[in-house]
C-alpha cells in the first residue's frame, strides 16, 4: 500500500542556519584550532558572516572532500539553499548522505527528511523515516520533532486514506482501517507507527471487523502502539471470538485460564478453547500441549 504525501510528511523543512552550525563548530573545537580543517570552518564562518558565500563554499569544500562530516553537512546544507554554488537537491542529498554514513546526526536527519519528500533522491518514506529514526534514537531534536510530525499526519489523514484505500481497493471501510492498520504495524510500504496502527485497527475493530477486533486486542493486551490495557484485550479478543476467530477464541480461553483480564473460569477456559482448536487454531494447540504436561 502507499501512503500519499499529505497523510505522512511534515509540511516545513528543518534546516540548522550555516552560521550558527558553523559557530557551533568552532566554539566546539576551540582547542584544536591549529589543525586544517578546523581553520577552513574558521574562515568559512568569518566569510559566510561577511555574506560572501561563494568563499565559504571555497573554504568549506576541502575539507568536505578530505572526510570531515560536519564541513559535508554544511556543504550539503548550501547546496540545499544555493548559497555560494547553485542550488542542487541531488547535490545536497549525495553530501548529507557521506556526512550521514559518518554518524553525523544532523545530516542523518536531512537526508530522512530528503527520502520522505523526494528531494533530490527518489522518495521513500519507510527509507526517510528510518533514518529518522536512527537519528532520533541518538537524541537529534529536530528528528525527535519530525518523527513525532510523521505520526500526527498520519494519524490526522487516516480517514481520508481509508476512503481512498477502499474505493481503490472496492472493500469496505472497516476492512481499509485493518489494511492500513496492518501496513503500519509491520512497515509495508509506510513506516512502521504502532501507535498509528493501533489506531487504524481500534477503528475495524469498531466497525465489527473480527480480524481488525484481534489485531487491536493483541495490542492492548502488550501495549503495543497503546496503553496495556488487559480487560480492555479480553472484551476484544472476546468480541472477535464471538465471530469465530480462532486465535481470538484461544486467547478468550487463556484468559480464562490465567486469569488476565478477565476472573479466572477453568471450564470457560476449556469451552473456549476447545472451540478455537476445532476452528484451526495452533495457539490452542499449545495451549492444550501445555496443559496435558
Amino acid at each position: 500500500m502507499t501512503i500519499g504525501r499529505l497523510a505522512l510528511i511534515p509540511s516545513a523543512p528543518c534546516h540548522i542556519p550555516v552560521r550558527a552550525a558553523i559557530l557551533a563548530v568552532c566554539v566546539l573545537g576551540a582547542a584544536v584550532t591549529t589543525s586544517p580543517a578546523h581553520a577552513g570552518l574558521a574562515e568559512a564562518q568569518a566569510a559566510y558572516n561577511a555574506g560572501d558565500f561563494a568563499a565559504a563554499f571555497k573554504e568549506l569544500k576541502p575539507v568536505a572532500d578530505a572526510g570531515d562530516a560536519e564541513a559535508q553537512a554544511l556543504i550539503a546544507g548550501m547546496y540545499a539553499r544555493g548559497q555560494g554554488v547553485p542550488a542542487d537537491p541531488a547535490e545536497a542529498a549525495r553530501w548529507y548522505g557521506l556526512a550521514a554514513d559518518q554518524e553525523h546526526l544532523y545530516a542523518t536527519t536531512m537526508l530522512g527528511w530528503f527520502y520522505m519528500r523526494g528531494i533530490g533522491v527518489e522518495q521513500d518514506a519507510v527509507k526517510g523515516y528510518r533514518l529518522l529514526s536512527r537519528a532520533a534514537a541518538r537524541g537529534q531534536p529536530r528528528a525527535v520533532e519530525m518523527k513525532q510530525a510523521v505520526a500526527e499526519k498520519a494519524l490526522a489523514g487516516l480517514d481520508d486514506l481509508a476512503e481512498t484505500e477502499a474505493r481503490s481497493q472496492s472493500i469496505d471501510r472497516a476492512a481499509a482501517y485493518f489494511r492500513i492498520g496492518r501496513s503500519f504495524a509491520l512497515g509495508h510500504g509506510v513506516p512502521r507507527l504502532p501507535e498509528v496502527a493501533a489506531e487504524a485497527l481500534q477503528r475495524a475493530a469498531k466497525r465489527g471487523h473480527s480480524a481488525g477486533q484481534y489485531e487491536y486486542a493483541r495490542r492492548l493486551d502488550t501495549g503495543d502502539g497503546v496503553a496495556e490495557d488487559a480487560e480492555a484485550a479480553f472484551t476484544w479478543f472476546k468480541k472477535a471470538g464471538e465471530q469465530g476467530h480462532a486465535d481470538a477464541l484461544a486467547m478468550v480461553g487463556k484468559a480464562y485460564l490465567t486469569g488476565r483480564g478477565t476472573a479466572p473460569d477453568r471450564y470457560q477456559a476449556m469451552v473456549a478453547i476447545t472451540r478455537a482448536k476445532a476452528a484451526g487454531s495452533k495457539i490452542a494447540d499449545k495451549l492444550l500441549d501445555n496443559l496435558d504436561k
